[in-house]
């Protein structure tokens, strides 16, 4: 399981980065879109580049979140579970992290970005294809079923009851 950590912290690190510099340019942006608003006439550019980082970096948020178990979550009832019984529930969890994962936003998002794309709909401001803006759905997708799987398979490896953190 030491490779799966590796890739995990990889991940997370490459993640974070891509984190970082997208909402660097959304701050930029809006920064600016607000400045030429008040002083020029505002681009138009500017609010359609926001509205597309902002989808990246909450999708790419989510990941990275639940790469590190930082995700939303209500564990009340569950911490109060036996170790062996609080396993399962979160063998559960990640099964239907995974299940939405793969039936919503990877083949969804896939179907989405192939029916944008084979539209020629495009953006009207920024001049590219819609379909970028779904990209980040199967990508998405496709992270947290890779690492749901993971999580599964590192709970199901713990012994004697113990649970790991995943």
């Amino acid at each position: 399981m030491k490779l799966f950590e590796r890739l995990q912290r990889a991940l997370s690190k490459t993640l974070g980065g891509i984190c970082v510099v997208v909402f660097s340019v959304l701050v930029i942006d809006v920064l600016w879109g607000v400045f030429t608003r008040h002083f020029t006439e505002q681009p138009a550019w500017t609010e359609e580049l926001a509205r597309l980082l902002l989808v990246w970096l909450a999708i790419l948020g989510g990941v990275l979140a639940y790469s590190g178990d930082r995700h939303l979550g209500v564990d009340v009832l569950v911490s109060h579970f036996h170790a062996s019984t609080r396993r399962h529930a979160r063998v559960f969890s990640h099964l239907c992290v995974l299940g939405f994962s793969v039936a919503v936003l990877l083949i969804g998002g896939i179907d989405l970005f192939r029916d944008r794309l084979d539209s020629g709909q495009m953006m009207s401001t920024l001049g590219i294809r819609k379909a970028w803006f779904y990209l980040v759905l199967p990508v998405g997708g496709g992270l947290i079923s890779l690492l749901a799987i993971e999580k599964i398979l590192l709970l199901l490896s713990s012994q004697d009851g113990k649970e790991e953190e995943a």
